[in-house]
């Protein structure tokens, strides 16, 4: 019965009724006993000291086993105190003790937990700082060689010079996209984006962009083909981030492509979600790549190494994938032998 009980009150309440019960009936027994047996009566010198020592044996036996989960209880306390986030204490009770338990093996579930994401956040910062600093350091390096050939007149040929400062610029400018990616992935990442969002014709909006990308992607030879809908669609979003997270798909499509070959754009609206899709012929790439696309800093060659666009920062299509997010969407891309779909939905606002 007291093994049945699921509370520590109920429990602490029949122990020593139950313990008081079996001395009574005890020393009663033992005092008919002595009577009818042996014919005297057991005086109080001995019925008393026995009944408190008949009490307290079994007061003691039926608290065993809460002293005991006790003690189970406190060495997983000082288990867990001392680092070993993955000791959990025995769930052998259904009473209040074995609530108790479970809260703690729930809080150091919750402790590891955070210790393990605080251990990854750390990694995150170091692979971070050291992605930056190469990639910072190898334009930075060529933009100061350039330099150092301009200022101690190691050509004389004008064009050679040109040559130089050419380079040169390309180098800064391949710098400059680098802090811009940094600077927006470091603010979507650490929360400060403060969206302004606004009711836009999402459609129209692909459909500009893609005007301004034709003659960059046709000095790539790129051919790009496009289908837009027919009505207006309206999206609720940040018109600048939507069309950097659209651009920097645009331009990892155009850095990746096959040249020449065609780009394929398309704007479809069914239900209540915009579609925008992005074709393009690449080099086949394994599943384990596909599945780092998003991943921060993954980077593939560009396909044609005499292009002159800067080399990518690893960050493009992690910052589209969190702009679209950010605004209720979802990113994916679709891959098949060197044919990739990169797609992006984003809910349809009505009213």
């Amino acid at each position: 019965m007291l093994m049945g009980l699921r509370s520590i009150r109920g429990l602490m309440l029949w122990v020593p009724v139950l313990s008081f019960i079996i001395a009574v009936v005890f020393i009663v027994g033992m005092d008919h006993f002595t009577r009818t047996q042996f014919g005297f009566i057991l005086n109080n010198f001995i019925s008393l000291p026995l009944f408190f020592g008949i009490f307290i044996f079994f007061f003691f036996v039926f608290t065993r086993g809460v002293v005991s989960y006790f003690k189970e209880i406190t060495y997983g306390l000082i288990k867990i105190a001392g680092g070993d986030l993955e000791y959990r204490v025995p769930l052998t009770r259904q009473d209040q003790l074995g609530i108790v338990a479970q809260n703690i093996n729930h809080m150091a579930q919750q402790l590891q937990t955070q210790l393990e994401r605080e251990r990854m956040l750390e990694q995150s910062k170091m692979e971070l700082i050291t992605h930056v600093s190469h990639d910072l350091r190898t334009p930075l390096t060529s933009i100061i060689g350039y330099l150092d050939l301009l200022k101690s007149h190691a050509s004389q040929d004008p064009s050679e010079q040109e040559r130089f400062i050419d380079n040169a610029f390309h180098k800064t400018q391949q710098l400059k996209k680098l802090i811009d990616d940094l600077f927006e992935y470091t603010r979507l990442t650490g929360g400060d984006h403060n969206f302004i969002k606004q009711s836009v014709d999402i459609n129209k909006l692909v459909e500009q962009l893609i005007i301004e990308f034709e003659p960059v992607a046709a000095e790539q030879g790129i051919i790009v083909v496009k289908s837009f809908c027919a009505r207006p669609i309206c999206v609720e979003s940040d018109t600048q981030k939507i069309v950097r997270a659209i651009d920097n798909l645009l331009i990892n499509a155009l850095k990746y492509s096959i040249k020449p070959s065609v780009m394929t754009v398309k704007a479809t609206a069914s239900n209540d979600i915009f579609r925008l899709t992005i074709e393009n012929e690449g080099v086949p790439i394994n599943p384990h790549e596909e599945a780092q696309l998003f991943d921060r800093f993954f980077k593939r060659e560009s396909n044609d190494i005499r292009s002159s666009m800067p080399a990518g920062t690893g960050l493009g299509l992690t910052i589209a994938k969190q702009i679209v997010e950010m605004h209720g969407g979802e990113i994916g891309v679709v891959h098949d032998n060197g044919h990739y779909i990169f797609w992006i939905e984003i809910p349809i606002s009505f009213g």
